[in-house]
């Protein structure tokens, strides 16, 4: 009996283009009491049919990465506290571009702050899910460092916390492209400091931990990685093998590569 009535097609990106053409006669004359809501992990070139709808279409597309530190800093506020930008990176690392998921941790974190007013990178540590963070971190380390059965292990743990594979996915992919990015500053004989420029990252471990892991790594091997990972990517979306063992496989190569 509700005045409106919200319609979800979830997996959009998992419709045919045929199949999707189906629903152009409602885009053209859709009901005005329906909020109909397409939800994909991508916004695939056949959505575009979203066009024939002559007004009242919104394009809700997930945050970039660079524009995640605004969003926790405002949903920091909207709580009531301000947030240090070492916090800031930090949730950045474990959450990732999911909003609510931010909002939820950084809701926990202010009820635990209290009223002193300012999350600190501490009070984060000490509140944020452990499996988000502590597992992913361990993750990207242990492959970093080359330990496949650590690594594997660890795919494991994530994998039964119920994380989406796409995210997993794009964690590791981080991590390469910033061990791709220390590794060429390296090569060009640069230190720390121009590494935090570059990757546009402040946090002392993390940096240090990058150097010490590229250096187990030649140029080509990390820009095979990022080959990898996008051969990954196409098969994790269109292949029918289960997405864990295509996950454990690029583990394996990854972690073997010189």
């Amino acid at each position: 009996m509700a005045q409106r009535r919200v319609v979800l097609i979830k997996d959009a990106h998992k419709y045919t283009h045929g199949e999707l053409q189906a629903f152009l006669p409602y885009l053209r004359s859709p009901c005005p009491t329906t909020s109909l809501i397409f939800i994909a992990e991508e916004m695939e070139r056949e959505l575009l049919i979203l066009s024939e709808v002559q007004e009242g279409t919104f394009y809700l597309r997930r945050p970039s990465q660079g524009e995640i530190p605004y969003w926790v800093r405002k949903i920091a506020r909207e709580l009531g506290t301000e947030i240090s930008p070492e916090a800031v990176e930090y949730l950045q690392e474990a959450v990732g571009r999911d909003l609510q998921g931010i909002h939820n941790e950084l809701s926990k974190v202010s009820l635990f702050v209290g009223d002193k007013g300012r999350m600190e990178l501490g009070d984060v540590e000490e509140v944020v899910s452990d499996v988000r963070v502590t597992t992913i971190f361990e993750l990207t380390k242990a492959m970093g460092e080359k330990d496949l059965k650590k690594a594997l292990r660890t795919l494991g743990k994530i994998w039964e916390s119920g994380e989406h594979h796409l995210r997993i996915l794009g964690m590791v992919a981080r991590q390469f492209r910033h061990l791709l990015m220390t590794k060429e500053v390296l090569t060009e004989g640069g230190r720390e400091a121009e590494i935090r420029k570059r990757l546009g990252i402040s946090n002392p471990y993390y940096l240090k931990e990058l150097s010490a892991q590229a250096r187990r790594f030649s140029q080509e091997s990390l820009q095979t990685a990022l080959l990898s990972l996008w051969e990954t990517d196409m098969s994790l979306k269109r292949s029918p093998v289960s997405r864990r063992l295509l996950l454990e496989e690029l583990i394996i190569r990854l972690c073997r590569l010189s």
